[in-house]
């Protein structure tokens, strides 16, 4: 008979993604692991295989975080400029964390690894592909209703505010403050209005 789990996995999850985004992947301990989680070596390697499997999982536990955000977004903004201020907020907001190394995890997590960790990569791909395709709906759903849109390429801005949205989280990652980020993004959108 298995041992029974005294954690809840996602509850886990969340606090691995705190500590890799604050130490990074690399230089964390299994022994820094287990403390920090607040679990046993067992439990560890039992739950998530390895400390490679507990990044995996730490990375899809993120990207469905984001993608829960995102979808409400979708859900709740009934103006294609208004979802897209949400999501660019959203973005911000996620890489200024109090007592944690700005950036985002997920591109924090690939600015570590570059492109030699496949699992990992595919995860972020699939991550980036998630926040692109809401926006690409608000792009559409502004070009129905909005003159301002109706010179705009939809895939042409879809791929130029996802970008924007990546070199802000670089941005914020090498040091650019939250105010000068916010206004980046303002400037962004304008071209919206």
């Amino acid at each position: 008979m298995g041992r029974i789990k005294n954690f809840i996995e996602e509850e886990t999850l969340d606090k691995a993604i705190e500590l890799f985004q604050l130490q990074g992947y690399r230089t964390t301990s299994p022994e820094e692991i287990v403390k920090f989680l607040g679990i046993s070596r067992s439990s560890l390697y039992a739950t998530f295989g390895d400390k490679r499997g507990l990044l995996l999982k730490a990375l899809n536990r993120y990207r469905k975080l984001t993608a829960d955000s995102l979808e409400k977004i979708t859900l709740e903004s009934k103006d294609g400029v208004e979802g897209i201020e949400r999501i660019f907020d959203i973005s911000v907001t996620g890489c200024y964390h109090p007592g944690l190394p700005s950036g985002c995890f997920m591109v924090n997590s690939i600015i570590e690894f570059g492109p030699e960790d496949g699992d990992a990569l595919q995860i972020v791909k699939d991550s980036y592909e998630d926040c692109r395709n809401a926006l690409l709906h608000f792009v559409k759903m502004g070009k129905k209703s909005k003159p301002t849109f109706k010179k705009l390429n939809v895939e042409t801005t879809t791929d130029y505010l996802i970008n924007a949205i990546s070199g802000m989280v670089v941005s914020a990652k090498v040091g650019m403050d939250e105010a000068a980020c916010r206004r980046l993004a303002e400037q962004t959108l304008s071209v919206l209005k």
